[in-house]
């Protein structure tokens, strides 16, 4: 799947409304809870500057102004996600405090050095040039600003063949690196690693969660009115090999923490 191809594909998906029924409005693992974790260890403070990378909803940004007492700017390849972004920001109140833009992770429009802190969550997975999008997001910081990265990890080497191709790779597996995949991105790209922490039980939970969606769907004949992306049996059998992955420890999720040096 060529680049821009794929970036279309990933923003169509997670704003799709049967993907947003299926999460239960949950887009990433551990939801407002690992996205609160996350900018705690990044040191995010009242009156500091941070940029979302891949803000979709805008949920994140949101919490960052509205419980955090930050500014924040949120940036999405979809335009659908931006323009809903912006309504839940006046709705919220939160419109002088939080704006959105349409943009590539891989060419964020911000000018360098206007960051306090970076977030990027259950996002970097799906980007074509994982590198370049990470330098962009280096560049982006003030010398000494932190990233806090959330993300699937995986060993995709011990992965199912199901699980590596173009479909997972929307599903935010296919392209995962493993833990140490991502701090030696991270280190590449002139970042100071700081902490890595494991959220595979919140990857537990939410796919556990998916699977009792699916399920009661299949049992009531639901399938349809889901308007879930792919078909409903194909979608229980991709998420119960996810389950199995997460239990072997072959697939889950993880904080990561880094510092531009």
């Amino acid at each position: 799947m060529a680049a821009a191809d794929l970036k279309a594909s990933c923003a169509a998906a997670y704003a799709h409304p049967g993907v947003r029924w299926l999460l239960g409005g949950e887009l990433h693992p551990g939801g407002p809870a690992t996205t609160r974790r996350a900018l705690e260890l990044a040191g995010l403070r009242p009156g500091q500057r941070m940029l979302d990378v891949a803000s979709g909803s805008g949920a994140s940004a949101l919490l960052a102004a509205g419980e955090l007492g930050a500014t924040a700017v949120g940036v999405e390849y979809g335009e659908e996600a931006v323009a809903s972004a912006r309504d839940a920001a006046a709705a919220a109140g939160l419109g002088d405090r939080v704006e959105f833009a349409s943009g590539d992770a891989e060419a964020l429009p911000v000018e360098d050095g206007s960051f306090d802190v970076v977030l990027c969550e259950c996002s970097l997975c799906t980007f074509p040039d994982k590198r370049r999008a990470v330098e962009e997001m280096r560049r982006a910081l003030r010398p000494g600003g932190r990233l806090a990265l959330t993300d699937v990890v995986a060993e995709q080497d011990r992965l199912p063949a199901e699980l590596r191709g173009g479909l997972a790779t929307i599903a935010c597996v296919g392209e995962a690196l493993s833990a140490e995949g991502y701090e030696r991105l991270l280190a590449d790209a002139g970042f100071e690693p700081i902490v890595a922490e494991s959220r595979d039980a919140d990857a537990a939970r939410l796919a556990e969660r998916v699977s009792d969606r699916l399920r009661g769907a299949r049992l009531l004949g639901l399938g349809a009115l889901a308007e879930l992306p792919l078909p409903l049996e194909e979608a229980i059998a991709m998420v119960g090999l996810a389950r199995e992955a997460i239990a072997d420890g072959s697939l889950g999720y993880a904080i990561f923490g880094a510092a531009r040096q």
